[in-house]
C-alpha cells in the first residue's frame, strides 16, 4: 500500500512540474539578464537594464497566455515595495532613490492564484545621465585648441554650454550632449596661458543643473612646433629648408632666399611629410633666407636665416708649423685639417724636438674668397692637449696678413665632439692662418685639431 502512494505522489509531483513549464515556461540560459543595453526585440529571457536617471527596466519574454500578472518586490530608502504587472508587451521602468545594489524578487501568477517559483536578481540603477555625463567628462588639449569630449548616453538631447575669457573678451558656446559629444574650443594661439572654463549642462527633464569649473592651456599650434625644427643645408648649389612635422596635420611652408637683391622663392602647401624639405637653387652662394610656416590655426612670423655658403674645398692645400708622425698613418699631418673626415687629425710634434705656444696652420683655399665664416672641431678621441684661444689672419698672396679677429675661444674639452663655427666680417681672402696662443690646458706643449671649414656670404 505505501508502496501505491510513494508511486502516486512520484506522478502528481512530475505532473506538477510539467503543468509549470507549460505556464511559466523555463527561460533561456539563466532565465534572467542584467545589462545596461536595452534589447532591441522582446527578449527571449527576462531582462533587467541598469537605465540612467536612477531607474531599472524590466523587459518580458513570451509569456503563457495563462499568466495574468507578475509582482515585483524591492525595498527602496528602507520600505518594502510591491509592484503588480499585468501588462507584458511594455517595459516597466521603476524609479530609485539611491544609486545602490538593489535586490528584486520577482514571481508570475495565473488566473486561479497559482504562483510561479521567486527569481531573485541583483543590480544597480545608474546615476543621472546629465551626472554621469559631467562626471565623465574628458578635457584634452588640442592643436590651437581644447576639446571637451562627453560620453554619449542615449539620442536625448541635453543642453550645455562652454564659457571662457578670452582676450578679456566673454566667450560662450553652446552644444545639446549626445547630439555633439565632442565639443572643441578653437581659435586659442597662446599654449602658456590657462584659462578657466565654466560647462554647464541643464536637463530639465530630470531637472538636473550641473556645473564644473576647468583650468587647462590649449595645445601647441602646428605650426610652432614646426618652427624649432627648421634647418638649413646644402646640397651641390642648391640651399635646402629642412623641418619635422610629427603632428601628421598639413602644412603650409614658404621661403625666399636674397641673394645681393636677386630673390628666389620655394613653397608647398598642405604638406604632411614627416621630413619634409624645400630646395631652391642659390649658385653655390650665402644669402639672407626668410621662411613662414602656416597651419590650422594661425601663420608664423618670418624665421630669418643668415646662410653661409660652404667654400667648395676640392683645390684646397695646408701647411702646419709642425708635424707628428707617431699618430698613425693618417693622422699628425697638415692634409688630415682638410680631409673631410673628423675622424682624423693633425697634430704638433711632441716626438722630437720642442715645440711650444704658439702653433699654426693655413689653409690655401684655391683662389680669392669672400671669407665670412670658418668653423674647427676637436680631436675625436681626446680631449686633452687641445688649443684655448686662438687669432683668425687672411691674406690674398700667403705673404702679407691682415688681422681679423684675435682672442677667441676654442673648447677643446667639450664632451662630444662638435662643430664650432666663428664668424668674421667678411672679407677678401684666399690664404686663412689661425694660429693657437695658448693651451686649454695649463702645461700642455703641443696640440692637434681633426677638421677646419670656411664659408661665404
Amino acid at each position: 500500500m505505501s508502496r501505491v502512494l510513494l508511486f502516486g505522489g512520484l506522478l502528481l509531483a512530475i505532473s506538477a512540474c510539467k503543468e509549470e513549464e507549460l505556464i511559466f515556461p523555463p527561460q533561456v540560459g539563466q532565465g534572467t539578464e542584467v545589462t545596461e543595453k536595452r534589447p532591441t526585440a522582446r527578449p527571449s529571457n527576462l531582462t533587467y537594464v541598469s537605465a540612467f536617471n536612477k531607474n531599472v527596466e524590466i523587459y518580458w519574454p513570451e509569456l503563457s497566455d495563462r499568466v495574468v500578472k507578475a509582482q515585483i518586490k524591492y525595498t527602496d530608502a528602507g520600505t518594502e515595495k510591491v509592484l503588480d504587472v499585468t501588462k507584458f508587451d511594455t517595459p516597466v521602468i521603476i524609479p530609485l532613490s539611491e544609486v545602490k545594489a538593489y535586490e528584486f524578487a520577482l514571481q508570475y501568477f495565473t488566473a486561479d492564484g497559482t504562483p510561479s517559483k521567486v527569481t531573485k536578481t541583483e543590480l544597480s540603477p545608474r546615476p543621472y545621465e546629465a551626472d554621469f555625463k559631467m562626471s565623465s567628462l574628458l578635457v584634452n588639449p588640442v592643436a590651437g585648441g581644447v576639446t571637451f569630449i562627453f560620453p554619449k548616453t542615449s539620442e536625448r538631447a541635453i543642453p550645455g554650454t562652454i564659457s571662457y575669457v578670452l582676450d578679456g573678451k566673454q566667450m560662450k558656446q553652446a552644444f545639446n550632449a549626445n547630439i555633439m559629444d565632442t565639443v572643441r574650443i578653437q581659435n586659442l594661439s597662446d599654449e602658456t596661458k590657462i584659462i578657466d572654463f565654466t560647462v554647464n549642462l541643464k536637463d530639465e527633464v530630470w531637472n538636473r543643473n550641473l556645473t564644473s569649473q576647468n583650468q587647462t592651456a590649449p595645445g601647441l599650434l602646428v605650426y610652432k612646433a614646426i618652427l624649432p625644427t627648421l634647418n638649413y643645408s646644402y646640397d651641390a648649389n642648391n640651399v635646402v629648408l629642412n623641418w619635422v612635422n610629427n603632428t601628421g596635420d598639413p602644412i603650409d611652408v614658404t621661403y625666399t632666399f636674397d641673394i645681393a637683391g636677386d630673390i628666389k622663392t620655394a613653397s608647398v602647401i598642405g604638406s604632411t611629410a614627416a621630413a619634409g624639405s624645400l630646395k631652391l637653387d642659390v649658385a653655390g652662394r650665402g644669402g639672407v633666407m626668410k621662411a613662414t610656416v602656416a597651419s590650422e590655426g594661425g601663420i608664423s612670423t618670418e624665421q630669418i636665416f643668415d646662410i653661409y655658403a660652404p667654400i667648395d674645398r676640392s683645390a684646397w692645400s695646408a701647411e702646419v708649423s709642425s708635424i707628428e708622425t707617431n699618430e698613425g698613418a693618417a693622422n699628425g699631418k697638415a692634409s688630415s685639417l682638410i680631409d673631410g673626415d673628423i675622424n682624423t687629425y693633425w697634430h704638433s710634434t711632441w716626438s722630437s724636438g720642442s715645440f711650444n705656444y704658439p702653433h699654426w696652420f693655413v689653409v690655401n683655399l684655391g683662389k680669392e674668397e669672400m671669407l665670412s665664416k670658418i668653423g674647427m672641431i676637436r680631436r675625436h678621441n681626446n680631449t686633452t692637449g687641445g688649443f684655448k684661444t686662438f687669432n683668425i689672419e687672411v691674406s690674398l698672396n700667403g705673404t702679407s696678413w691682415t688681422m681679423v679677429s684675435q682672442n677667441l675661444t676654442f673648447n677643446s674639452e667639450v664632451a662630444t665632439a662638435a662643430w664650432q663655427d666663428f664668424v668674421i666680417t667678411p672679407v677678401n681672402a684666399r690664404y686663412v692662418r689661425i694660429t693657437m696662443t695658448a693651451p686649454y690646458r695649463v702645461g700642455a706643449t703641443s696640440t692637434h685639431l681633426a677638421e677646419f671649414r670656411a664659408y661665404r656670404k
